[in-house]
């Protein structure tokens, strides 16, 4: 049997601790959460978008709310540049506006921020982004959704400029 130095053990029970966040993140009560990967779509060329990868977590946690993250590597800009990504109305398609109009969550009120989900990201030396945004209520599920990943840093009438990928939110 191996025997477990000081810092393995730190180690194991970080991952443990963080296993068991993630996991009652997740369970939440009433709560659900959904992955999905891509990007199913990149639009034009050249797209800093067209070898990369990305990943959203969508969960609705039981106290009626939302939290997506959007995880994305290997993009092909400069570390600094920002980059608009908004949950959209419909799954992606051939084009970028297939996606349709930003996802507006009926009946929310507050800033176009706020009734929308913004996810902009800004990539680091490596090529990779990270983005979350938490909502005060519970996106709706009755029409697949998508993550359309948008040209310019998202301006605060919503615009983002054009539409550069695409990534479905299946199962959510």
């Amino acid at each position: 049997m191996k025997r477990l130095t000081s810092k393995s053990a730190v180690a194991a029970v970080v991952v443990a601790s963080v296993v068991m966040v993630v996991a009652g993140v997740a369970w939440a009560a009433g709560g659900s959460s959904a992955r999905s990967s891509g990007p199913d779509y990149a639009y034009g060329s050249p797209n800093p978008f067209a070898n990369a990868t990305a990943e959203v977590h969508v969960v609705k946690t039981g106290e009626d709310s939302t939290h997506v993250t959007l995880h994305v590597r290997g993009i092909d800009a400069p570390a600094g540049q920002t980059f608009g990504a908004h949950v959209h109305q419909q799954p992606c398609g051939a084009t970028g506006t297939a996606a349709g109009p930003h996802y507006q969550h009926a009946g929310t009120t507050g800033t176009l921020e706020e009734r929308e989900v913004w996810l902009d990201i800004t990539v680091n030396a490596s090529g990779n982004a990270h983005s979350e945004a938490t909502r005060p209520w519970v996106l709706d599920e009755s029409t697949p959704r998508s993550v359309i990943l948008h040209a310019l840093p998202t301006a605060a009438d919503g615009t983002a400029g054009t539409r550069l990928a695409c990534i479905d939110l299946n199962g959510q």
